[in-house]
């Protein structure tokens, strides 16, 4: 098999050398198939296949079977016997890319934002809240998510505010056929969202919420471990006496049943068992049950937050979703790594308050060793779309090739928790993958198909300049 590192890639960027190509013919998709089953055997042969972030194929040939991936071949290998080939050319195959915090919905898919926003006065609790509760399937756009190059969001619920926005769904586009909401769903509850801002009501709400959910652990903690220590003392009184525990009064003998009636009385039917209560989710974030996102923008406020957690008496770890802070904040996230696993940013640069100093705020965490995702500036179609403009503005300013695409697939894929299904073409993985006609950090890149589970949910005929508008069927 023949490897190629990115290096030539980083050079390339640095030095702002980028080749213009032309267009794909049309008769490129002539023989790919518009909608290909998933029980399929296909074999993709393109220029370059990235199986993941830094790890690249050139050329290669992508093995699909079953709506998953079978394997990545080196491009002169010799197809499995019976599988159809995908002549790809000069085409750049890409996982598909990994949104690891979006509230799209009917409601904001043609302007944005669209993130779950918060509010400074009135922080609310939204723990019972699932992103899948906000899904409507009739509605055009999980069929049009597939036209963005990114095949798995994870959606809190929309328009939620508050200390706890709600729990995060992941799910995939639709691919034309699904009759219900959660056919979509790859995680029904992948993380709890937080919120936190500055102010003493948010402080306040802490205490209401996550303080309250510590004391109620220790509680039960100090509980059980008061029944214990109330049993052992009775089994070491026991042994003392040589006899064995007591388990209660003795019951006097039992006097000799009496002859049944003729006709026994009819029984009572017997009670339904109570259903089980929902385990209390930040119950489970504090006992390392749950995973979490914490949403924190300003510095004023991750101030208040460190301290805020600082004073419980349990801790938690979470990843921190915040936007471009300068390099003295960025210290001082790092020094809690133990505590903050990974950032979630915006690619986009800072600027030094009061001065016109511009800051690479995800460079100097990935300098650093901490894991970086990337979502997009806008929370839309278009904004989804625009994403790799923007990384390749970032990658310009010091943020390397395989950092920037790593950021929007095996990052966010681990941090939702499904690193073994997506954001890379591993052995066994969904087939998600999209086709670029160059290298797609040039800035200038033209996604010309996107494959969700081995089926092609969108096509850009290079010939026509036509887009297919929704799921191709």
């Amino acid at each position: 098999m023949k490897m190629k590192t990115t290096q030539g890639h980083i050079n390339a960027v640095r030095g702002g050398a980028w080749a213009a190509r032309l267009f794909l013919p049309a008769l490129l998709f002539a023989s790919s198939p518009a909608f290909l089953g998933a029980d399929e055997l296909v074999a993709y042969r393109a220029a370059k296949i990235v199986r993941s972030a830094g790890e690249v194929t050139a050329p290669g040939l992508l093995i699909v079977r079953d709506g998953k991936v079978e394997d990545v071949l080196a491009g002169d290998a010799k197809p499995p016997e019976g599988a159809k080939v995908v002549e790809l050319a000069d085409t750049v195959i890409l996982p598909g890319l990994v949104n690891p915090l979006s509230a799209i919905s009917q409601n904001n898919y043609r302007s944005g934002p669209g993130r779950a926003s918060q509010s400074n006065s009135s922080p609310t609790d939204g723990r019972k809240s699932v992103g899948l509760s906000a899904l409507n399937l009739k509605h055009e756009i999980y069929r049009r998510l597939g036209r963005t190059g990114y095949t798995t969001f994870a959606v809190v619920p929309n328009d939620t505010k508050g200390i706890i926005a709600g729990q995060a769904s992941v799910i995939r586009p639709a691919l034309g056929k699904e009759k219900e909401a959660k056919e979509l769903v790859l995680s029904d509850s992948a993380y709890l969202m937080l919120g936190f801002a500055s102010g003493k009501t948010w402080y306040d709400a802490g205490n209401r919420y996550l303080k309250k959910a510590v004391d109620d652990i220790l509680k039960e903690k100090a509980a059980k471990k008061k029944a214990e220590e109330e049993a052992r003392k009775k089994a070491e009184e026991a042994k003392k006496k040589g006899t064995k525990p007591a388990e209660g009064e003795k019951k006097p003998p039992a006097k000799p049943a009496a002859k049944p009636p003729a006709q026994a009385p009819a029984k009572a039917p017997a009670k339904a068992p109570a259903k089980p209560k929902a385990p209390d989710p930040l119950t489970l974030l504090f006992k390392g049950e749950k995973k979490a996102f914490v949403r924190v923008t300003s510095p004023a406020a991750i101030s208040h937050l460190f301290a805020f957690l600082d004073s419980l008496p349990m801790k938690f770890q979470f990843v921190l979703v915040t936007g471009p802070q300068p390099p003295e904040l960025v210290e001082l996230i790092l020094e809690r790594r133990k505590q903050i696993t990974a950032v979630i940013l915006e690619p986009r640069m800072g600027r030094l308050p009061d001065t016109s100093v511009y800051v690479n705020t995800a460079k100097l965490f990935l300098e650093a060793g901490m894991p970086v995702a990337f979502v997009p500036l806008r929370d839309t179609i278009d904004g989804h779309r625009e994403v790799f403009f923007h990384l390749a503005a970032m990658v310009k300013s010091g943020v390397l090739p395989h950092e920037a695409l790593a950021g929007v697939t095996t990052v966010p894929a681990g941090l939702v928790g499904l690193d073994s299904k997506v954001g890379s073409l591993s052995k066994g993985g969904l087939a998600n993958f999209v086709c670029y006609d160059r290298d797609p950090l040039s800035g200038a890149a033209r996604m010309l198909s996107v494959y969700v589970e081995g089926r092609k949910v969108f096509e850009d005929d290079p010939a026509t300049g036509k887009l297919s508008g929704e799921a191709v069927r």
